[in-house]
């Protein structure tokens, strides 16, 4: 089961989420994205209220599970927006399925920089214990900038500016989510140059000039496989721009697309 949230009418958008998130990451930029778009915001499996696709988490088998939901929402080839894990997945479902797929963005995706199998998992069992326990002190301290700093260090850009709100939507975000852990392990050994070289979508790019997790020198690594990529950057942000940014997001997104229609 996908759970996926829906608004708005016109040509289907979607957006996929990142590590230690699920689809509330998205919920500044729908309302503006839904002015004229059908905004479809899935939870990826093993995410938030989506089961698994299978057991650990292989990109392939996400994607395929992804698109045979998204199809039905969709009920036409949509444009695809990944974020981070979000992002490799969706160069997997791009792949799989390039019937589905009008145009592709990625928005400093995972997956770019291969780690031999020991450094992903113990990258993999770090990031399992980190999320949990972020959730758990996260939440109740959210309304301390100093605990927000501390905790959301790399993916904000300025933490201690984040609202309480916001910063207590991230902490949160990852509950129920039970692929975390596999999921690191799979984006930190994947090289997905090659995969994206075959992705027959046109493709554009998002990324925070600030991003400490997926730093822009990444841009330089997927320009050199794709140099027809469309590039967008927004200088104030780090890595979760629809959260901290989300104005400069919506603006980049939209620019990208209509840049990608000429």
């Amino acid at each position: 089961m996908i759970a996926i949230d829906q608004t708005g009418r016109g040509r289907p958008l979607v957006l996929l989420h990142g590590v230690g998130a699920s689809r509330t990451v998205w919920r500044h930029v729908t309302p503006a994205l839904a002015e004229d778009r059908h905004v479809i915001a899935p939870d990826l499996p093993g995410f938030g209220e989506s089961t698994p696709a299978a057991e650990g988490f292989e990109l392939g088998a996400v994607g395929a599970a992804l698109a045979d939901a998204l199809v039905e929402c969709a009920g036409e080839p949509f444009d695809l927006l990944g974020n981070s894990l979000g992002g490799a997945v969706a160069v997997a479902l791009a792949l799989e399925r390039p019937d589905l797929v009008r145009r592709l963005v990625l928005a400093a995706p995972a997956g770019f920089a291969s780690r031999s199998a020991p450094i992903a998992a113990a990258g993999a069992a770090l990031a399992d214990r980190a999320v949990a326990a972020r959730r758990i002190i996260g939440a109740p301290a959210a309304r301390s900038a100093t605990a927000r700093r501390a905790l959301l260090w790399g993916a904000i850009a300025e933490p201690q500016r984040l609202s309480a709100d916001d910063a207590r939507m991230m902490f949160r975000a990852s509950r129920g989510s039970t692929r975390i852990g596999a999921a690191v392990a799979a984006v930190l050994r994947a090289d997905l140059r090659g995969d994206l070289t075959r992705v027959e979508a046109p493709l554009g790019l998002i990324w925070g000039w600030r991003d400490r997790i997926v730093p822009i020198t990444t841009l330089r690594t997927i320009r050199a496989a794709r140099p027809d990529a469309v590039v967008a950057t927004i200088p104030r942000a780090a890595h979760v721009p629809q959260v901290e940014c989300p104005h400069e997001f919506v603006t980049a997104l939209k620019s990208v697309l209509n840049r990608l229609s000429q």
